[in-house]
């Protein structure tokens, strides 16, 4: 059965995949010759091949990418140590097992997205499984992106200077006081 949205139009006729009337035929419809098959075969076995081709690509891209090793200065974003992605971490859980990136026990950098309004916004203020109120929904969020304090990038700098909504911190109300006080 078809589903309504991929029927043709009321008014479409269908059309067969071979035209009928070409050479040969009397304007009925005649099954194709074998000339007209095997370029068809040709087609599809052509089609074949570059998919195959593309799927060995892109997994040599992968390996080879995989493989590398991080540059001299990278921290992973899970441990804060230098020598291998977040990916290859030894800290890693296995997925949903925490509801942050970051697992450790320091206050960290955090990026967030409300699911329900979609505003962004970022937080020297971030935790491991602790998220922030959106200001808009009030609705808990949790970060999707997290990293470490100790290398600020401009945006750490500036944050360190505002004033934490401690309201809207799930760490703060947890503590029952400001949470940059616990580090």
């Amino acid at each position: 059965m078809i589903p309504q949205v991929w029927r043709p139009f009321p008014t479409a006729a269908p059309q067969p995949f071979f035209k009928a009337g070409g050479p040969g035929t009397a304007g009925g419809a005649a099954a194709p010759g074998p000339a007209a098959l095997l370029t068809a075969l040709r087609g599809a076995l052509d089609l074949a091949e570059q998919l195959a081709e593309l799927s060995i690509l892109d997994l040599a891209y992968a390996s080879s990418k995989a493989a590398r090793a991080p540059p001299e200065a990278y921290l992973c974003h899970l441990c804060f140590n230098k020598g291998h992605y977040i990916k290859d971490c030894p800290q890693a859980r296995p997925k949903g097992e925490g509801l942050t990136p970051y697992q450790g026990k320091k206050r960290c950098f955090g990026e967030y997205k409300c699911p329900k309004c979609k505003r962004k916004w970022m937080s020297g203020n971030s935790w491991a499984n602790m998220g922030q109120e959106c200001i808009k929904c009030h609705i808990n969020v949790y970060p999707h992106k997290q990293r470490p304090l100790e290398k600020p990038d401009g945006l750490d700098v500036s944050d360190q200077s505002k004033v934490h909504p401690q309201h809207l911190c799930e760490k703060c109300k947890s503590l029952g006081e400001y949470c940059r006080k616990v580090q």
